[in-house]
């Protein structure tokens, strides 16, 4: 989409006006950026954290086109019966279905890269577990750097909690599924905002450290969204992704430089860009017949 401003006219003006206008701002539909659109953007800029500047550009129509998915999701939750607060148990149905090809318009990268990211990193599962809470996976290692973080001396906690705190990555300390709660609680009683930031949740296992880049406010308001549903958990992907310039990545399949900012410096031992571009090659072939 173009740069928009006071005195632009046009085509992409009308679907600006009709996108306020369908959120409440009062604006006509003339295809005319005149005073009242130019307030009405203001007053949208504010209310989502933007610079207030009253021009519509990358971010500004990013944050609308975020908002417009969100209403659409709303919208189908309704219209085939899902309850907004318990949507646990969507594996390949119509609902994930839209998310993917309403992401892929927005961020502008294919369908099949985004879902070779969920492929690789929950299986192409819905982020839950049978029991209803979000997949976790406990990181032992970046729960030592949270504490250390607040002012809290790691070594002190280690004894009898050598499997959740200690200095460098340990994979035989993960013991998944529902035994990673077990991990976190024990954390938890440590300290919870360091707990909370150690772990990686849901559908695409973004770490808790990363709430902000996910457009959360604190890490308790990135856990409740991890486990409301699984349409908050892909919307904080799209958030992650344009926040962190990876949709770039992503976008020009870019699998080594993807790989390396998503996993960290260990993707290479994982094999992950090599999974991701595996994972996307059938999904192309398959032609995402679901």
């Amino acid at each position: 989409m173009n740069m928009l401003r006071k005195g632009s006219a046009g085509t992409e003006v009308s679907q600006l006006q009709r996108i306020l206008q369908e959120k409440g701002y009062p604006v006509k539909i003339d295809g005319i950026f005149g005073s009242q659109t130019y307030l009405s953007v203001c007053q949208f800029q504010k209310s989502a954290g933007l610079p207030i500047d009253g021009i519509v550009g990358k971010d500004t129509w990013n944050a609308l086109s975020l908002d417009k998915l969100v209403q659409d999701i709303d919208t189908e939750r309704k219209n085939i019966n899902i309850s907004p607060e318990k949507s646990v148990s969507i594996p390949k149905n119509e609902k994930q279905e839209i998310n993917f090809r309403k992401a892929a318009e927005i961020l502008g990268i294919e369908e099949a890269a985004i879902r070779a990211v969920h492929q690789v990193e929950s299986g192409g599962r819905n982020g839950f577990l049978p029991d209803g809470r979000p997949i976790i996976l406990f990181e032992g290692h970046i729960f030592w750097s949270e504490l250390k973080k607040r002012g809290i001396n790691p070594e002190n906690h280690v004894s009898g909690n050598e499997d959740i705190l200690f200095l460098k990555w340990n994979r035989s300390a993960y013991k998944g599924g529902t035994a990673e709660y077990e991990r976190l609680n024990r954390a938890i009683a440590i300290h919870r905002e360091s707990a909370l930031s150690s772990a990686s949740w849901g559908m695409f296992q973004i770490m808790g450290f990363n709430y902000k880049l996910c457009g959360c406010n604190t890490i308790s308001e990135y856990v409740s969204d991890m486990e409301k549903s699984a349409d908050k958990q892909f919307l904080a992907f799209i958030k992650f992704l344009q926040n962190t310039k990876m949709d770039i990545l992503l976008k020009n399949l870019n699998w080594v430089g993807f790989a390396e900012k998503y996993n960290g410096p260990g993707y290479k031992q994982n094999h992950y860009d090599e999974k991701l571009e595996h994972a996307y090659q059938q999904y192309k072939n398959e032609k995402l017949n679901y």
